[in-house]
């Protein structure tokens, strides 16, 4: 199992490498292949390692354009996670306001600006606190990160290198999707 100290390095990362492109992002891809040097898993690193080496690769024009199709409109990989789960009915303003509460409740603030089950926002949160703190958040959504993933093959689209080092983060973590498509909230 890996220990919060290595786990949350990792969420930062990814949340980091999901933004939305931009010639500073790019610039900066040589300081995050640096950082990864640190990880201890190399499954997680060469993973991440991948994505920069593509990303750098591409014209940031063909970045932003992978995105915008990646994210924006693939109904099935947009990266509101509660989405995934419910959609836009009714429940999904339950887990909205769930996630805001528990962010607040672990002293993390989130702005107006995006909705607490935007992935990046999610793996931020991670990034700042302990597994069993994370734990409950990542426990009802594992399903819906598993299937972006799922659609993502990283020999095709970049952005699926991203999703296998969170997927195989979470596995050393230990947590699991729930059985139940109940919401248990803490």
């Amino acid at each position: 199992m890996m220990t919060d100290v290595q786990i949350q390095p990792i969420f930062q990362l990814c949340s980091y490498l999901l933004n939305y492109p931009d010639e500073a992002f790019v610039e900066s891809l040589d300081e995050v292949k640096a950082e990864l040097d640190t990880t201890p898993f190399p499954e997680i690193q060469h993973e991440l390692e991948q994505f920069c080496l593509k990303a750098k690769n591409q014209s940031l024009p063909s970045l932003v354009s992978t995105y915008i199709t990646t994210f924006d409109f693939g109904k099935k990989t947009n990266l509101y996670v509660s989405y995934m789960a419910g959609g836009e009915q009714r429940e999904r303003g339950m887990d909205l306001l769930f996630l805001k509460n528990y962010y607040k409740m672990h002293g993390f603030h989130v702005t107006d600006k995006e909705l607490p089950d935007y992935l990046p926002i999610v793996l931020e949160f991670a990034s700042q606190v302990e597994v069993a703190e994370m734990e409950p958040v990542f426990t009802r959504y594992m399903k819906s990160i598993a299937e972006i993933a799922g659609h993502l093959n990283p020999n095709d689209n970049l952005y699926g290198h991203i999703f296998q080092a969170i997927l195989q983060t979470l596995e050393r973590t230990g947590i699991r999707a729930m059985n139940s498509e109940v919401f248990h909230y803490v």
